[in-house]
């Protein structure tokens, strides 16, 4: 007898595909000797166990990325109190139910409803022992990527959040509003935003590789006006547009892709080209605070570190940020804070 699919707020709600990704990643620590190491280091420092990542394991940590990963490893060790923390000292714990282990049922569920998601991690983290022993990114922004940033992309988990946010911005908004789609990608967010809401859609992205995707995914790809790649060289240069643009900017999944020092810049040009009273909708995640104001979940937290470990092999990923860190920068560019939610992973700023 064929069941019905299962309701996705119910499985997020219940952290299956965070649960999913810890018995993941965790099996990559144990199985590559990472945890071995750490136990019989004892104490250590995080330089310390960077240090001997490269001597014992042979990992090429030279670069920010690589030294990333290896920051994340011990930060989830800490969040599943494998080890513990003290003025910057870890210490092994040793071993915590920390709740990673999923029954055939739920793997099942996993792997129907977040398909997509789940497979991307997968090859991931499958891939990190080579990233993290020299090999160049598994994955760039590039033709022969389309199809796997598009199965990724267009994950349940991912479509939920768009559609709470779209919610978010557009409510209460008439119809007609000047939108940009910033790094519009394989098109999911044009498909959503057109099939709720009469709107004119600008869509712009540092290539055009997407572009027939998602022309092809829209009802009517002919009302969004594309602009050309050429036109806008990524993070770091102006947008092609004039001030007091839009009424709103939608931004998913794309800010972790943002260099450190190019991010303040960035967010000053979305304001730039914002009109008064205009907002700005972003999809990411925050890296997990150690005071649990923002990121509050326990799952969420570790399935955050999860992420930001296995996404680390794609080319020009730079990380997710902390939430105090993006809400003072966005203070400071003049946003009002509108709307912080879902373990700061949705957004809404809105220019006075």
């Amino acid at each position: 007898m064929n069941m019905n699919p299962p309701n996705i707020k119910s499985v997020l709600s219940d952290s299956l595909a965070q649960k999913f990704l810890v018995e993941r990643l965790m099996r990559f620590i144990n199985e590559k000797g990472i945890s071995g190491l750490l136990l019989s280091m004892r104490h250590f420092t995080l330089e310390e166990a960077i240090g001997a990542f490269q001597q014992k394991l042979g990992y090429k940590l030279q670069d920010g990325t690589r030294r990333r990963m290896a920051m994340v490893i011990i930060d989830l060790l800490h969040e599943c109190e494998y080890v513990e923390k003290k003025d910057g000292v870890y210490v092994w714990a040793g071993e915590k139910d920390v709740e990673r282990k999923l029954s055939a049922d739920d793997h099942k569920i996993v792997k129907e409803t977040f398909k997509g998601q789940v497979d991307f991690f997968e090859r991931c983290i499958m891939y990190a022992d080579n990233f993290l022993s020299g090999s160049p990114p598994l994955y760039s922004f590039d033709s022969n990527s389309t199809e796997i940033w598009e199965e990724f992309l267009g994950n349940s988990e991912f479509t939920f959040a768009r559609s709470v946010l779209i919610s978010l911005l557009f409510s209460g908004r008439s119809d007609n509003a000047n939108v940009l789609t910033l790094c519009y990608g394989p098109g999911f967010d044009i498909l959503q935003m057109q099939e709720q809401y009469d709107i004119k859609i600008t869509a712009v992205d540092f290539k055009d590789i997407f572009q027939n995707q998602a022309s092809c995914r829209i009802p009517n790809p002919k009302s969004v006006k594309w602009v050309k790649s050429e036109l806008w060289k990524g993070f770091g240069t102006p947008l092609p547009f004039t001030g007091d643009a839009f009424d709103v900017v939608f931004f998913a999944c794309a800010d972790p892709y943002i260099p450190a020092e190019s991010r303040e810049y960035v967010y000053r040009d979305i304001f730039r080209a914002l009109k008064p009273g205009g907002a700005l909708g972003i999809l990411t995640r925050s890296y997990p605070d150690a005071g649990r104001k923002y990121v509050k979940d326990v799952l969420v937290r570790r399935g955050t570190l999860c992420h930001d470990f296995a996404e680390s092999v794609c080319e020009g990923w730079r990380g997710f940020y902390p939430a105090q860190e993006s809400i003072d920068l966005f203070k400071s560019i003049g946003f009002n804070v509108n709307t912080v939610m879902l373990n700061a992973a949705l957004w809404r700023l809105d220019k006075p």
